[in-house]
């Protein structure tokens, strides 16, 4: 068989080929630019660092929970995302570059099952559903995609998570050890899809249990075993984090979902319309038990409906994070219209026409993520590289602490991040209110003399330095089309004598 004849016989490695070409070129285009983690990324960062160490985290990044019920700071569900990867950022010596090269590859992974699983399920026409869903958020997200932000790899593993269980809905079985990690990395990277991914789950096993006992699922015991065994190391971080903390962040979760009126009058109408067009679908013969490739539509109507429910309680304009499901969810739209697309006789044409328009979009479209996080980026890495000059003179801890807007945004977690990259002893304030997971750095819990690393953002007014302080000016890039936050135009490294 020659390659030409391969590729024809797998049309989603095709699919997938061209979706990954924009992301292997902005990860080159990150790594050759210097790319640095901040504000959140660095946040993450620092995280991924702790995995092979003795506070390894259980739990993922610190949600804004807080701002939802006052005094309750809950975590994203778990650390899965961290621990994917860790190992590629501990091998490089917590290089920056290891974050987005170790980011490009999980994505490009996801994005591998989810068109691999897609044709399983539907064949072709599941292949370009799915990858025309998909292709459409490239614009959108640009080059960001590739850095390690928490809801760019919960958008992606949701995806993947509903091809490879619309898989396991036609009879393949052998899909539910990829459907459980990726159904988990989902729900453990971010709040917004986590309701869906667990009733997905419950959804998923027992539509099995129906077609095993009908004997329609493919599945052998090893598949069993191994999805169990997969599904227990998925989860044994959250799972010890239930068992040794009080309160533990279930209990926070819980606390979050209860709050509010949860907008009765738009659930009422959601799970209606909801119930009567699975009614419907099942009346049909497409009901989600079927067997069929089109249980892809109850599935995702289902799907919908819980991110729409779970949406109404989210509170403090939290809603919106349910877009980061938009990609899978789009599959409603895009299964039908490949459809129709593919009885046209004009279908050659519509996916040439459809081809170009994306590549378009790629070039000519502006990308806010791009243009505000790279400049964000750009303002940083300056900052980082000076003050890792600044820390060479600092024998023993030292507190970094910000002031000013892009200090507290941006800038003061690329520093500290930095320097817990280099294996200093490194305190810091949480950028989010209330107690985080790593807790043990903040600045309460050190006795021992030390120093303070200000960093300090101001258009032009810094804050008085103390007595015998060390001050660095940065001159921060000028972006015109993306001013930095508060005006900001420099950004001092005020380093303090001993305390």
């Amino acid at each position: 068989m020659t390659l030409r004849d391969d590729l024809r016989s797998r049309p989603w490695l095709i699919a997938w080929l061209l979706l990954v070409l924009p992301l292997a070129w902005w990860t080159v285009e990150l790594v050759a630019g210097g790319w640095v983690p901040h504000g959140d990324t660095a946040v993450a960062a620092v995280r991924v660092h702790d995995v092979f160490g003795s506070h390894t985290p259980l739990l993922g990044m610190p949600s804004t929970s807080g701002q939802t019920v006052a005094g309750v700071h809950a975590h994203h569900p778990g650390p899965l995302h961290f621990q994917l990867l860790a190992p590629l950022y501990a091998v490089t010596g917590y290089a920056p570059w290891a974050l987005v090269v170790g980011s490009f590859v999980l994505i490009a992974g996801l994005l591998a099952l989810a068109l691999a699983a897609a044709d399983v399920a539907g064949g072709q026409r599941g292949v370009i559903a799915v990858a025309v869903a998909q292709a459409v958020v490239l614009p959108v997200a640009g080059s960001q995609l590739v850095t390690p932000w928490n809801p760019w790899v919960a958008m992606v593993a949701f995806t993947a998570a509903v091809t490879c269980g619309w898989a396991v809905l036609v009879g393949r079985g052998g899909w539910w050890p990829a459907f459980i990690v990726t159904l988990s990395l989902a729900a453990q990277s971010h709040l917004a899809v986590a309701p869906a991914s667990v009733v997905l789950g419950v959804v998923a096993l027992g539509v099995s249990i129906v077609l095993w006992r009908a004997g329609r699922l493919r599945m052998t015991r090893g598949t069993v075993v191994l999805t169990a065994l997969l599904g227990v190391a998925c989860w044994a971080a959250p799972l010890a984090d239930v068992a040794t903390r009080s309160p533990h962040n279930l209990e926070l979760l819980l606390e979050v979902a209860g709050a509010g009126d949860g907008a009765p009058v738009l659930s009422l109408m959601v799970l209606a319309a909801a119930g009567a067009v699975l009614w419907w679908l099942h009346r049909r013969g497409g009901g989600v038990a079927s067997g069929r490739p089109s249980a892809v539509v109850p599935w995702l109507v289902i799907a919908t409906a819980v991110l729409l429910l779970s949406a109404s309680r989210a509170g403090g304009g939290r809603a919106a994070y349910i877009a980061f499901a938009l990609p899978a969810m789009l599959v409603l739209l895009t299964w039908p219209l490949v459809g129709w697309w593919s009885r046209s006789r004009h279908a050659r044409t519509a996916a040439y026409g459809f081809a170009a328009a994306v590549a378009l979009s790629l070039l000519l479209v502006p990308r806010p993520f791009d243009r505000f996080l790279g400049a964000a980026a750009d303002r940083a890495a300056p900052v980082v590289e000076r003050a890792r000059e600044v820390a060479q003179g600092i024998d023993g801890p030292v507190v970094v602490r910000s002031t000013g807007v892009s200090a507290w945004v941006d800038i003061a977690p690329a520093v500290y991040a930095a320097l817990v990259a280099d294996g200093r002893q490194v305190y810091f304030e949480p950028r989010v209110d209330g107690r985080r997971e790593d807790d043990f750095r903040h600045p309460r819990h050190l006795d021992a003399p030390h120093r303070e690393l200000i960093v300090d953002s101001h258009a032009d007014r810094p804050q008085p330095a103390a007595e015998g302080a060390v001050v660095e000016r940065v001159v921060l890039p000028e972006r015109p089309d993306t001013p930095a936050l508060g005006g900001d135009r420099y950004v001092d490294l005020v380093l303090t004598p001993v305390r």
